[in-house]
């Protein structure tokens, strides 16, 4: 029994010094990214941008127009905040970022609809942020074609004496039914979140890698354990903040699980053997750092995750084939928001291993430099000892 409880404190004192030795890279690979996980995950609880602070400028003030006020103040996205006088007055609340969209009515829309004079609302959103102006203008869009369509049906009916049915074939003489794959809610925590997280962990890993890389003895096969090792801490780092998402959060995961964690561990392995070839080339470790944390930041942008590469220039098109994160990123939300199998994620599995290759062979280039550096060394040392 005393045999036991020496071998468990000396298990525990061991972890005990591990932990302490390992402090800052437990930080920066699982302290920090879990609790941006959590941080992340309540912030974008919404799913989706709505209750988006509106004004209206109601100039005709008419039964109609005070429908069209009612459609809009019940719609979720919107949250009518106040009713200006002015077209100038809602200018000034934009400016002022008191309302993020605004709408005039003019005077005589009613009348000119009767008449058939076709008037004209006018619509204002704040082009600051772009994501807030989609929302609203696409909300919009649906509210004023659904009064449209609405208003043009009762005409058909009262004024031409068209039945319901055929009224409504009138109004809309083609049928147009939308459906948004894969994410029908536009949740924009599914769609964004995964990317951010990763994009937070890749900056740990390739510091980790250059860490590492100062601490090695420069021996390949100490090199391949060293990266696949904290290669995989970096991958259980990313499971975990998806892990998060997935349970407390409700993002789904639709794709294969074992295809998931092969293309994480291949990517993280990826990080870390590219931060270990940054530190091997580059002798100041802070430099090294440093240039491979910025060299690392950027990608998620440049890879096509948040910006689609389809609509970049040419040449960053062309540079977007060269980053891993453009593969990852957009493999690893495919997985989440797709029924998808291991095979269609082969593309993303070749790129990774491709990255990988690369980057193992300059640090064995390095490493062969170093050793051989150290064995002449070590003969000149013996030489001069024979000397003296």
């Amino acid at each position: 029994m005393i045999e036991i409880w020496k071998f468990i404190v000396g298990k525990l004192q061991g972890l005990k010094l591990l932990v302490k030795k390992q402090r800052m890279i437990i930080i920066i690979l699982l302290v920090v990214p879990i609790l941006s996980s959590i941080s992340l995950g309540y912030e974008m609880g919404y799913n989706r941008i709505d209750h988006i602070p509106m004004a209206i400028v109601d100039n005709d003030n008419s039964e109609f127009s005070r429908t069209i006020d009612d459609y809009v103040a019940q719609n979720d996205i919107f949250n009518v905040t106040a009713y200006a006088k002015s077209e100038k007055d809602l200018e000034d609340m934009i400016y002022s970022g008191k309302v993020m969209a605004g709408m005039i009515i003019p005077e005589g829309l009613s009348s000119d609809m009767r008449e058939g004079n076709a008037p004209k609302i006018l619509l204002f959103y704040d082009g600051a942020n772009m994501s807030v102006a989609s929302a609203a203008k696409s909300a919009m869009s649906e509210i004023l074609l659904t009064i449209k369509s609405g208003y043009l049906k009762e005409v058909y009916q009262g004024k031409l004496n068209v039945a319901s049915n055929q009224a409504l074939k009138q109004v809309q003489p083609i049928g147009v039914t939308y459906r948004t794959l894969y994410n029908p809610t536009k949740n924009y925590r599914n769609f964004l979140l995964p990317g951010m997280l990763v994009s937070i962990i890749q900056v740990g890993l390739a510091i980790v890698g250059v860490e590492k890389s100062v601490e090695s003895e420069y021996g390949f096969g100490t090199i391949i354990k060293c990266v696949t090792k904290w290669g995989t801490v970096g991958a259980i780092s990313i499971v975990i903040c998806l892990g998060i998402q997935y349970v407390f959060f409700g993002m789904p995961y639709n794709g294969s699980l074992g295809a998931g964690i092969l293309l994480t561990e291949l990517y993280s392995v990826c990080m870390v053997t590219y931060g270990f070839a940054v530190g091997l080339l580059i002798k100041n470790r802070i430099l090294a750092t440093q240039l491979a944390s910025i060299l690392v930041l950027p990608t998620s942008i440049l890879g096509g995750y948040t910006f689609p590469l389809m609509a970049m220039p040419k040449i960053f098109q062309g540079i977007g084939k060269f980053i891993a994160f453009a593969y990852y990123g957009e493999g690893i939300r495919n997985l989440i928001l797709k029924k998808i199998s291991f095979s269609y994620i082969i593309p993303e599995v070749r790129a990774m291993i491709i990255f990988t290759g690369v980057a193992m062979i300059i640090c064995f280039l390095k490493s062969s430099d170093k050793s051989q550096n150290i064995d002449t060394d070590m003969q000149n040392e013996e030489k001069n000892y024979e000397r003296k």
